[in-house]
């Protein structure tokens, strides 16, 4: 069943088909509903759901036949709930991302500096945490390791999440340095890495250069039919998500290039291992 996030995006896209389609501009819809024009573009962007009585009015200026209407309504009643991640209290940059992780069906990511959220250790999650007490206020921190650890199950449910990982061997040495945290975490990784929806490579320091050591991303693939790719890079005090082909076919070049150059998984686990053992 899709999230709310996922109804919101694919209703406004299908209000915006149907404007598109009438040859209407944002403006006159606008004029329409007595709003303003970015609030339109807000719905058609997925950002925001329409009022029941709105889409009705859209619904009336577009002529539809009662069978897409019952569409259209069944899509915004799913739009207007609430995701099971609203009690954790999300920042405006991190809600969507969440809910459109809840739905994919892979991840691709890159990490540099830290260990991915989704194969961190409760202990490692709340280190990081506290250490981005710019961003997590004190009192939130374990508010948020318990998102992190329930963001997590999507690695193991039924169906389960893909999950390909590119992790520079930076985050290995990183967290090598944490004696208090280490060994747990490095035997998680390994653990997870066994998993057949689970892959784990490393960039060694040796490769050099890359081509993205300007920052870390994510790359998300939704099933057939729901929603296109998309794209999150995050940095010190907030997060972009982004859904332009060109920049998610850009970042999907890179990916692939890093992941070539990446251990494999196999050399990668040894290469885990060895960092436990320090």
């Amino acid at each position: 069943m899709a999230s709310p996030t996922m109804w919101r995006k694919m209703l406004g896209a299908e209000l915006r088909k149907l404007r598109n389609a009438k040859g209407i501009s944002a403006y006159q819809i606008a004029e329409l509903l007595g709003c303003s024009e970015a609030k339109v573009r807000h719905m058609e962007n997925g950002r925001t759901a329409p009022s029941k009585a709105e889409l009705r009015l859209l619904m009336d200026h577009y002529g539809l036949a009662e069978e897409r209407r019952v569409s259209l309504e069944e899509a915004r009643e799913g739009a207007r709930k609430r995701g099971w991640w609203s009690r954790y209290r999300l920042q405006s940059w991190f809600q969507d991302y969440v809910g459109l992780e809840t739905d994919a069906s892979r991840l691709r990511t890159f990490e540099m500096e830290i260990l991915p959220g989704l194969l961190q250790t409760e202990a490692y999650a709340r280190a990081i945490h506290l250490l981005g007490s710019h961003v997590t206020a004190p009192e939130e921190v374990e508010r948020q390791v318990a998102l992190r650890l329930k963001r997590q199950e999507r690695l193991i449910a039924d169906p389960p999440l893909e999950y390909i990982s590119v992790i520079s061997e930076a985050a290995l040495a990183r967290c090598a340095y944490q004696k208090s945290l280490a060994e747990e975490q490095f035997a998680h990784l390994v653990a997870m890495s066994e998993r057949p929806n689970v892959s784990i490579q490393v960039l060694p320091f040796d490769v050099g250069l890359h081509n993205s050591m300007t920052g870390a991303f994510v790359l998300l693939d939704f099933p057939s039919g729901t929603w296109p790719p998309a794209v999150y890079q995050e940095h010190a005090v907030g997060g972009h998500l982004g859904h332009d082909r060109e920049l998610v076919s850009g970042l999907s070049e890179v990916f692939e290039d890093l992941r070539s150059r990446a251990l494999s998984e196999s050399a990668s686990v040894t290469l885990i291992k060895k960092y436990a053992q320090r």
